[in-house]
């Protein structure tokens, strides 16, 4: 009360709040009586939401009402409060290929691209880059689930599918590197740190030779014999 008469009836009303959810009921609802250059306290809670921190925060706004002996009533200048959430939008990336060892040429793989929201804000439009690729051949098309949106905390998985060559199975293995982003509710791309998945080609040499002649037997000197190795 910063006037120089008693105020009765004082209570608080609730101006703009920007939260998405709802703010519990102020208390006291009301002061019967508020002397000069005296002062009562209300209080209310908020539970912040996911949509909040989005947003970058909340602001609330609020008056002061009271009834002076004569008179109406009088309202305070407003009081604005804002508490503002920082983001900080991050995603990561798990590569992983099924199965990670192959005998042989025409074996196909199946490569997992699990993307996670590692930060504290919604992320949309997660996506893949392809990295480096030591395969001969041509990896398939990636593909993402559409129209997703990743709570922090969540992960969707995208895929892609390989077939080794003869090329791959003489190298080793195949090396397939990748990123991923996302877009943060402030139109921020975010990228992950690579992350690599291997797949090795498991060496088996073998070889056979088979000799034959040409003749079962000979019985004249100068008879020719043709040898042949089928290897």
């Amino acid at each position: 009360n910063t006037g120089n008469v008693t105020l009765t009836d004082v209570s608080i009303d609730e101006g703009t709040f920007t939260g998405s959810g709802a703010m519990s009921p102020i208390s006291p609802a009301s002061v019967a009586s508020l002397a000069p250059d005296t002062q009562t306290v209300f209080t209310a809670t908020y539970v912040v939401t996911q949509a909040d921190v989005d947003a970058g925060g909340i602001t609330n706004t609020a008056t002061g009402t009271g009834v002076p002996p004569t008179g109406p009533p009088i309202e305070s200048p407003p009081s604005e409060v804002e508490v503002p959430s920082a983001p900080e939008p991050d995603v990561s990336l798990t590569k992983s290929v099924t199965p990670d060892e192959v005998t042989e040429a025409g074996a196909e793989v199946a490569y997992t691209f699990r993307v996670t929201n590692t930060g504290n804000v919604s992320l949309t439009d997660p996506a893949i880059d392809e990295g480096a690729f030591t395969g001969n051949g041509a990896l398939s098309e990636i593909t993402c689930p559409s129209a997703v949106s990743l709570l922090p905390g969540e992960f969707v998985d995208c895929s892609a599918t390989y077939t080794l060559t003869q090329a791959d199975v003489d190298a080793g293995s195949v090396s397939n590197t990748a990123t991923a982003t996302a877009v943060s509710p402030q139109d921020v791309t975010v990228e992950s740190d690579p992350s690599t998945a291997v797949v090795t080609a498991i060496a088996d040499p073998g070889l056979t030779v088979v000799k034959s002649a040409s003749a079962d037997d000979v019985s004249t000197a100068g008879d020719v014999i043709e040898y042949s190795f089928l290897v």
